[in-house]
């Protein structure tokens, strides 16, 4: 019964993550024509990651205890922009990589 319990309190943090999963896809177009929200975006990306932990933690996966938040956002960071660099410089993304 305890179980299911954490499952259904569980539920608000997995229809947010949900939603900026959505938000994000139904933003892409945007992000490839060169729109100027890709700070926001990224910040978006960062806050999936950041939701996907809470909400491991919540139901109780071990190995989510251990993440450090921190070190997870500041890494992803960089991932994004290192990606974003790449795509910019093939021509795909028309926009700079947020400082």
């Amino acid at each position: 019964m305890a179980s299911w319990f954490r499952y259904l309190l569980a539920l608000p943090k997995l229809v947010t993550l949900v939603r900026e999963i959505l938000d994000l896809v139904r933003h892409s177009e945007e992000l490839l024509a060169g729109g100027n929200n890709g700070a926001a975006k990224r910040a978006l990306a960062i806050a999936v990651l950041g939701q996907t932990v809470d909400l491991a933690v919540q139901l109780g996966i071990p190995e989510a205890k251990d993440i450090d938040k921190g070190k997870l956002t500041s890494v992803a960071g960089v991932v994004i922009d290192n990606l974003v660099a790449v795509l910019n410089s093939l021509g795909i993304f028309k926009h700079a990589s947020p400082a």
